[in-house]
């Protein structure tokens, strides 16, 4: 019995240690962009300052996005290290990101499709909660929409284009001022469905072996954190 206690001490005492010291912090409390016709992309990565590895939960508590079949609604994606997400967590449901290195940031980023034709231009709000044991912070991404025709600042100097969308049985990626060396593409569900490796520029991805549906493409720089996520359709 002695020695079942001192087992049981040690053990609290590990995950104590790991509730105190496994800490994080996020670079803003609010994120502004504005999105043109081709979406927008708001990066606030969380930082592990702790001293060993730990997941990190979320959840949207708040937004005044407008109701599906609105694309403020439809379109929206919100992605943290381990995979993308649709609209479906608006609702509130808590996610898990998978365990941060002490020391380095998570991907933790709002991802919009296509824009085009929506008739009102913010400013909408997502409010995110995130916890880690006994620490809880709050980040708000800000979106505002360019009229037609106006160029998004946010990515002066680097593009990304995805084409044909919708796509068939094949996606090309095209981009110019990224060091991408891989991507993945996910289901709406989180599941990744394609990993591949990039040389170069561009890319052409076979999608015959995938099924008709919403998909996310996340191209990423040689450390695997997402620097470009791009919503598309499969037929």
């Amino acid at each position: 019995m002695k020695k079942l206690l001192l087992v049981t001490i040690g053990l609290f005492g590990i995950f104590t240690n790991q509730n105190v010291y496994a800490q994080f912090s996020i670079p803003k409390d609010t994120v502004i962009g504005y999105a043109n016709d081709d979406g927008i992309e708001l990066h606030n990565n969380i930082t592990n300052t702790g001293s060993v590895a730990a997941n990190v939960s979320w959840k949207i508590f708040y937004n005044n996005l407008p109701s599906a079949p609105s694309k403020w609604n439809t379109s929206f994606g919100l992605c943290d290290n381990k995979t993308c997400y649709s609209n479906g967590i608006l609702s509130g449901s808590t996610q898990t990101t998978s365990a941060i290195d002490a020391g380095t940031a998570g991907d933790f980023h709002v991802a919009y499709g296509e824009l085009s034709g929506v008739t009102t231009y913010g400013p909408y709000y997502i409010s995110v909660e995130i916890t880690q044991g006994n620490q809880v912070d709050t980040t708000v991404f800000v979106i505002n929409k360019f009229p037609t025709g106006i160029k998004n600042q946010n990515n002066a100097g680097t593009s990304a284009n995805v084409y044909p969308i919708p796509a068939t049985n094949e996606l090309n990626v095209a981009f110019t001022g990224l060091n991408i060396k891989s991507l993945c593409i996910y289901n709406l569900i989180g599941n990744n469905v394609i990993t591949r490796e990039i040389t170069g520029n561009s890319a052409k991805i076979d999608l015959s072996n995938i099924s008709s549906g919403i998909y996310f493409l996340r191209l990423n720089d040689e450390h695997g954190l997402s620097l470009i996520t791009r919503k598309f359709t499969k037929q």
